[in-house]
């Protein structure tokens, strides 16, 4: 790609300095030739194509290239300009300024040469004094990477508002993904999720790979291994990949749901590390680089496949992967095939990735979040399901100790009255034995529905166990009970349960209990209740009974 700026106007030197974008003219090699720069400027001049846009993409694994184009400076004095071609990875970078026919500079560049001894920048950018009449600028460019070539001819503060506009947009996307990788690392050790390791390690996966193919980790992370900056970009292409790949399967518990599209990930998994296995022990760069933008597409595809079909199988969480995984993997797609000159190079297309990434991260914390809160409202909903009795709803007796003490404690720090009262279905295995176990459960339903609506919200009410039922009422003194007691004697009785021509009426046995001395524990208080019950039926059933001046009293 070229695209040559002229001065701006309203500078200092108006309209004295020109470069033309639609004048360049470029040369490919043919294989085996290597031109020398004065030949190489004769031969493209002579034979070379003319640029028809601002724009020149050889793709993946394209000969080397001389680029030439003209700059006038109509002024009188020198003008100091930098040529800065705005591509990272290009591997071998040559420069040659003519002038009258004599070469006067000569600089080599590219990120096979150690970063410190070739540019301040992590762009390629020359300085160079132009003087006044017409100059040639003849570059030749050599890299196995996807041949872009943004090509810029800028004065000094362009270039410094260039590097202060990127230096904001990369700290934005930079300093957003880490802190997101930060939360989801404090997330993972908290909670010990791999869900959260598995996003943490792709979102640094996706980080290094942005900061190697934008130049930013040759700066500053690595500046001194240039070798390792030429390979490092197939490689985290591909692990990029493999580990959003952990990350979908984790989320969306694919091996579990949706066995299918696991073994397809699992194939394109094993296909990327046989790739990267392969070019390891051949040294096939090219080929490494080929097969890393091709495994975008069935990647993206898979991705929002799983997305897809998780959203139709009615997984709540799955809408936020799916849209994360549209801007994602779309992103990509579009940034991959404007770099390997599958489609014309646009700014857009370029930075699409980096753009996507920033919408996925969002889309992804969404999902992780509510996927949070999912599994915490499942996690609560076990609990309570744990301390409830399964046919009735009521509390069982893991949910009534739970619920008991601090009242109880309340009751006893405060000089508070509490009564118990035990309730048993009379002749409940007559009921089991002659009309069936289901209408048994029938029978336990009735009852527990009535006393859900005979009794306070305060008041607690468990299935003790078996037809048995406990009932507390805090702030509730002994006569009140035994008048409520009475009542739901009466009510009971008068319940008719039926099922198809089965009717059936059932009565009940209440024992009750006061807090009172030498009652020192809910235990003793329950035992009492239980005490009185046991009275209640041997006395004939279908009453009350409870204790009234050291003797049992039972009410008829």
């Amino acid at each position: 790609m070229i695209f040559l700026l002229p001065v701006h106007a309203g500078q200092s030197i108006e309209n004295s300095f020109a470069v033309e974008p639609f004048n360049t003219r470029y040369l490919q090699e043919t294989e085996g030739t290597l031109l020398h720069p004065n030949q190489a400027l004769k031969d493209v001049r002579s034979k070379g194509a003319r640029s028809q846009s601002d724009i020149l993409n050889f793709g993946l694994g394209a000969p080397p290239v001389w680029v030439h184009f003209e700059v006038s400076n109509y002024s009188e004095t020198e003008q100091l300009r930098y040529i800065q071609l705005e591509n990272t990875w290009l591997d071998h970078v040559h420069l040659y300024i003519f002038k009258d026919g004599q070469m006067l500079q000569k600089e080599i560049a590219g990120d096979a040469i150690l970063f410190e001894k070739n540019r301040t920048s992590r762009f390629f950018s020359f300085p160079y004094y132009f003087q006044p009449g017409d100059t040639s600028v003849l570059i030749r460019v050599e890299t196995p990477e996807p041949q872009l070539l943004p090509l810029f001819v800028l004065t000094e503060q362009d270039m410094l508002d260039r590097k202060i506009k990127s230096g904001y947009e990369y700290g934005i996307i930079y300093g957003f993904l880490t802190a997101l990788l930060i939360y989801n690392v404090l997330l993972y050790f908290s909670l010990r999720s791999r869900r959260y390791l598995f996003y943490s390690l792709y979102l640094a996966s996706f980080i290094i790979l942005n900061m190697a193919y934008t130049g930013h980790a040759l700066k500053w992370i690595w500046p001194n291994w240039p070798e390792f900056q030429n390979q490092i970009i197939p490689p985290m292409m591909m692990l990029f990949a493999y580990l959003g790949i952990l990350f979908c399967r984790e989320f969306l518990s694919l091996p579990k749901r949706f066995p299918r599209i696991n073994t397809s990930f699992n194939l394109l998994s094993a296909f990327m590390l046989c790739s990267v296995i392969w070019y390891v022990l051949s040294g096939n760069y090219l080929a490494m680089l080929v097969t890393a933008f091709i495994s975008v597409i069935p990647f993206a595809l898979l991705m929002i496949s799983a997305g897809v079909v998780a959203c139709y199988e009615g997984v709540k969480e799955a809408k936020y992967f799916l849209g994360a995984a549209i801007f994602a993997m779309i992103s990509a797609i579009v940034t991959a095939f404007t770099v390997s000159g599958i489609v014309e190079y646009q700014p857009f297309g370029f930075h699409a990735v980096e753009y996507g990434i920033l919408i996925e991260a969002v889309l992804f914390a969404l999902a992780l979040a509510y996927q949070f809160r999912i599994s915490q409202a499942e996690k609560i909903e076990a609990q309570r399901l744990a301390d409830r009795d399964q046919l009735t709803g009521l509390y069982n007796r893991r949910g009534f100790q739970k619920v008991i003490e601090p009242i109880y404690s309340n009751a006893t720090r405060n000089n508070r009255n509490i009564c118990v009262m035990l309730m048993d279905i009379d002749r409940f295995k007559d009921i089991n034995d002659n009309f069936g176990h289901s209408f048994g459960d029938l029978v336990l339903l009735d009852l527990s529905g009535l006393l859900m609506r005979e009794l306070r919200a305060g008041d607690i009410i468990a299935r003790w166990g078996g037809e048995e039922f406990i009932l507390v009422l805090p702030e509730t003194q002994h006569d009140e009970a035994i008048t409520l007691a009475e009542r739901l004697i009466g009510v009971v009785s008068n319940q008719v349960v039926q099922q198809q021509q089965t009717e059936v009426q059932y009565t009940v046995s209440i024992g009750i209990s006061e807090m009172k001395d030498p009652i020192d524990s809910i235990s003793t208080l329950i035992d009492n209740a239980d005490h009185y019950l046991y009275k209640a039926k041997a006395a004939g059933r279908n009453r009350v009974a409870y204790q009234v001046d050291q003797n049992c009293e039972l009410d008829s």
